[in-house]
């Protein structure tokens, strides 16, 4: 039945709502006038939520600026976890309480069906008008369960229970605002990383002053937690509100998606925060956010936790995967499993499942002892950190003041001279005056200058060694470390099976006990002596090319007269003469330029044999142009022959 009327449609301009610190400096005039639209505001809220049935319906439907009052009231106001967001003003702070209580009954009058017996519609067809008309969109559903999701939640999961089930479009639109929300949540911890480490740059950019780098650098900071509080808050209680919709949040893997944000955005924040030095400001809000994000990824997983309570065992398996899943992000299951204890979880799941093996609990147990265990000996060892740096400074300041009771009466002694002293003296001030009076100090401090400053003293400590006795008898202690071969001994075993054994030099004699004398194992190595000259081993003989064909011949009839028997052979050279290779290229050469020249040569051809050759390639063309338009009735027998033949 339709209610809607446009005649019934009342004609008034409705106004925004407005934050009061975009209107509102210092200035009360500023402060009134946001005061005076506010109130018309008011007004405008009271005006709707005072028409009777149909005119409700009809002008919310046919007039657009009905309803942008309470949109821009949710998309600007407040939440109760950001109420510093708002000026401490007594006036401000009525006006909107006013805003936020007429707000919430026009909402709850667009999400009411049946007013009395008379005026009422179908649930079905309000809420596909309000659908339909995008009065209500899945956004603002979430910015309510931000803003009223504590003070109304009892109303707001009838409404929302009723909603999702008699309109199916609400959850089809629920998961692409799911999608969008992982989408925001990697696009936010970019930009936190991006403003962490480079933010700085960005802002000196801008020429300011220290102290106005300072205040921008720190708003920045608390938007960004404000931000991040804010997200938390209102995933939380809208899965808190409407658990059914877990389902979609877990079939978009958000848990996943805000586990790897806690892992990576966490560690980042607290660190820029603690150097920054405003952890005590921002404490409270980051530690709300953290629970809520935790709180958040519990709630995802509701429905698998529901169906292992009933025994289900796929269920089970599944959880015992997302677990596994989540194990990557240290960060975020430690103080996960701190909140909600997972090992105990992991033992229940073992209690209802036993068919799954053992070893898979085992190892998700141990996984989760070694990401606690760092953690638990990172905070010993800061405790340890705070009591030994509380000693150093106790031990510190005693020194100084020892320092500065020598230095009264001796000022010409450095700081470093003076502890030296007073650690040879166990600390004792008046000796150490009474021995540099005296002039009775022993050698151990003489050999130490006098102007010794405190920083020359600290880099001998730092060093290791120094001219003291210590610092010499931990150098002789070094180098018998560093002469021990012991460990060659216990080796040796091992590489005699492979015959890698090092020799020593017993061995190495052992194997020459031959009678001749090695000159290699000889220290110092004797001079050679002096060579005979008329002593020749072997007499000088020029090469065989070098010698003239007179000397070879005369060479060849003194050989042939000791053995007149033997024949001489045909003598053939070591290598060819290049004299005559020269000759024989210049011969090649000219004869290759001749043949080059008579080739270039023009050749008198008789006209009969131009003619001939000119009809020839005439007729060669015509065959070539024409060839298509008459048939080769032997093409296929030559191609069969050729197939038959294997040529392919």
């Amino acid at each position: 039945m339709a209610i809607e009327d446009k005649k019934l449609t009342i004609k008034r301009q409705f106004l925004r709502y407005i934050h009061p610190l975009k209107s509102i400096t210092n200035d009360l005039d500023q402060k009134e006038c946001w005061i005076e639209q506010m109130k018309y505001l008011v007004l405008d809220l009271k005006t709707l939520l005072n028409l009777s049935f149909k005119e409700f319906w009809s002008t919310v439907v046919f007039n657009k600026q009905a309803t942008m009052g309470l949109c821009t009231f949710l998309e600007e106001a407040a939440p109760p976890h950001l109420m510093d967001q708002l000026p401490q003003d007594d006036d401000v702070l009525i006006i909107y309480n006013e805003i936020y209580h007429f707000a919430f009954k026009l909402f709850e009058r667009l999400t009411t069906s049946s007013e009395d017996e008379e005026n009422y519609i179908s649930p079905h067809y309000m809420w596909s008008l309000l659908c339909n008309n995008n009065i209500i969109s899945i956004t603002m559903l979430f910015d309510i369960c931000s803003i009223y999701g504590q003070s109304y939640k009892e109303q707001l999961e009838i409404i929302f229970k009723e909603l999702f089930t008699c309109q199916k479009l609400y959850e089809e639109n629920l998961k692409i605002v799911i999608k969008i929300t992982v989408k925001c949540l990697n696009q936010f911890q970019d930009k936190i990383e991006l403003d962490i480490e480079y933010g700085n740059d960005k802002i000196c950019q801008r020429n300011e002053t220290s102290t106005d780098v300072e205040e921008i650098y720190l708003s920045m900071f608390e938007d960004i937690i404000n931000f991040l509080l804010d997200t938390s808050c209102s995933i939380s209680y809208f899965l808190e509100i409407y658990p059914e919709a877990a389902i979609f949040f877990y079939q978009e893997k958000l848990h996943l998606k805000i586990a790897s944000f806690y892992h990576n955005v966490k560690p980042l924040v607290y660190k820029k925060i603690i150097t920054m030095k405003k952890l005590e400001k921002f404490q409270e809000k980051l530690h709300a956010s953290r629970l809520l994000l935790m709180k958040s990824v519990r709630q995802c997983l509701i429905h698998i936790t529901t169906q292992i309570t009933n025994k289900s065992e796929n269920a089970v398996e599944e959880y015992l995967e997302i677990i596994s899943e989540l194990l990557i992000y240290d960060e975020f299951v430690n103080d996960y499993n701190f909140v909600y204890n997972l090992i105990d979880d992991i033992k229940e799941c073992q209690q209802f499942n036993k068919k799954i093996d053992s070893i898979r609990y085992n190892y998700l147990l141990k996984s989760l002892e070694l990401i606690n265990r760092p953690y638990a000996e990172h905070k010993q060892k800061e405790l340890q950190l705070e009591l030994q740096t509380n000693i150093t400074n106790m031990e510190n300041a005693k020194l100084l003041s020892l320092i500065n009771n020598v230095k009264d009466l001796l000022p010409y002694l450095e700081d470093g001279f003076i502890q030296k002293c007073l650690k040879y003296y166990n600390m004792d001030f008046e000796k150490v005056i009474n021995m540099v009076l005296e002039d009775g100090l022993p050698l151990e401090l003489t050999q130490y200058n006098s102007n010794l400053s405190l920083m020359s003293e600290y880099e001998d400590n730092a060093t290791g060694y120094g001219p003291s006795i210590k610092g010499y008898k931990k150098l002789k202690k070094l180098k018998s470390v560093l002469d021990d071969k012991s460990f060659r001994n216990e080796m040796r075993p091992f590489y005699e099976k492979y015959n890698l054994t090092e020799i020593t030099c017993a061995e190495l004699e052992s194997y020459y006990n031959d009678e001749h004398n090695d000159t290699f194992n000889e220290i110092e190595y004797a001079l050679p002596e002096p060579e005979d000259k008329n002593k020749k081993i072997r007499p000088d003989v020029t090469p065989r090319v070098l010698i003239k064909k007179t000397a070879v011949t005369k060479c060849i009839q003194e050989e042939s007269s000791d053995d007149e028997s033997q024949q001489v052979l045909n003598f053939q050279p070591f290598c060819e003469n290049p004299e005559e290779i020269r000759k024989r290229q210049a011969r090649k050469y000219a004869a290759k330029q001749s043949n080059k020249s008579n080739r270039s040569k023009p050749k008198v051809v008789s006209s009969s044999t131009t003619s001939s050759k000119s009809n020839v390639e005439l007729n060669r063309q015509r065959k070539n142009e024409n060839k298509a338009f008459s048939g080769n009735h032997n093409r296929r027998n030559a191609a069969r022959s050729k197939q038959q033949k294997g040529m392919f």
